[in-house]
């Protein structure tokens, strides 16, 4: 098997198979040597945890759902550790309150933090859902500094959106990441951090690449998300998402423009609810369905765009007609493929 092809190292981990009691105690030994816990409750009434970890080159992803406990990241947990790692992590449901030498603060869904593994803290946490990106000094020495003085906080700024979709698009497929994929992350993710803690022309540049990927892939997905709004233009995109129009269409310009991208996702839509064996809706009803008001323009386009008519899907998805999308080797590639 060629590296393209080999899946990353990954790892699963429950409490639902122990006994209740047990329970808080497998997950303790599961998670040693990480921090000093507590649950908010007896232990004898049950915890229930679940994490997934995964390696991504220099990088990991673990994520975690948790019940209500106390973490405490202590002196003596660091140097027991001995951990030289920061952590970048986005709380998806539920919130997580710190405490540090610093003001405290409380994250909550889609809010973005930094911790850092050579610093004590304490935190709460409520019902959490979370995931995190942990990478080490040694691959970012030359940002130490900056990353060190951003530790144990929330991370503001322009990037703080951006990196919270990057790091919940990696979550999303990381099940189905080869190590070619996860070197391409490494590259993107190193470029985005460098440009969130020390925004220069240099690091700027280096991280356009990814920021548009990532801010692509953000607005294809509310596009999948609205494909039935007959309200879906171009204008509610810039306005739902914070882009510029000028922005917006650079993103789409090499599939033909944003608007030319929604014909072509509602076109690719039609076509899976006319493959469905177990649907016999109208043609003209899907069409319509998905924004296609006139039964003859829409035909027209479908053909043009799958060389078949839509009366001719079903014959032609049992044939094995299916659109292939070609591989590639950077973030970009990756995440436009997948």
């Amino acid at each position: 098997m060629t590296q393209e092809g080999v899946p990353i190292s990954s790892h699963r981990f429950s409490t639902e198979s122990f006994r209740p009691h047990e329970q808080f105690d497998a997950w303790c030994a599961f998670s040693k040597g990480m921090a000093d816990l507590e649950p908010d409750g007896p232990r004898s009434a049950g915890f229930l945890a679940s994490s997934e970890l995964y390696q991504l080159g220099s990088i990991f992803l673990s994520n975690y759902a948790l019940p209500p406990m106390m973490v405490d990241y202590g002196s003596n947990v660091v140097r027991r550790s001995q951990l030289d790692h920061w952590c970048l992590a986005v709380v998806t449901r539920g919130s997580v309150a710190v405490d540090s030498d610093r003001k405290g603060f409380e994250s909550k869904a889609d809010d973005l933090v930094l911790y850092s593994y050579a610093t004590p803290f304490v935190a709460k946490m409520e019902v959490a859902e979370y995931s995190s990106l942990f990478f080490s000094r040694d691959d970012f020495w030359d940002v130490a500094d900056e990353l060190d003085r951003a530790s144990q906080l929330r991370v503001m700024g322009p990037l703080s959106q951006i990196i919270a979709d990057f790091l919940l698009s990696v979550k999303d497929r990381a099940h189905m990441l080869t190590v070619t994929d996860a070197a391409a992350v490494t590259e993107a993710f190193g470029a985005l951090v460098r440009a969130m803690v020390r925004q220069t022309p240099t690091t700027l540049e280096a991280a356009r690449a990814p920021i548009a990927a990532i801010q692509f892939d953000r607005a294809r997905r509310f596009i999948a998300e609205n494909l039935k709004s007959p309200d879906l233009t171009p204008d509610m995109i810039c306005a739902r998402l914070g882009l510029s129009r000028r922005n917006l269409y650079y993103l789409f310009e090499k599939h033909g423009g944003v608007a030319t991208f929604i014909k072509n996702r509602r076109l690719a839509a039609c076509q899976h609810a006319l493959a469905k064996s177990s649907e016999r809706k109208l043609i003209s009803s899907i069409a319509y369905e998905y924004g296609f008001t006139n039964a003859t323009a829409f035909s027209r386009q479908f053909q043009a765009r799958y060389g078949f008519r839509p009366s001719e899907v079903r014959s032609a998805y049992i044939n094995g007609h299916n659109a292939q999308v070609a591989a590639g080797n950077t973030f970009v590639d990756w995440l436009m493929r997948v």
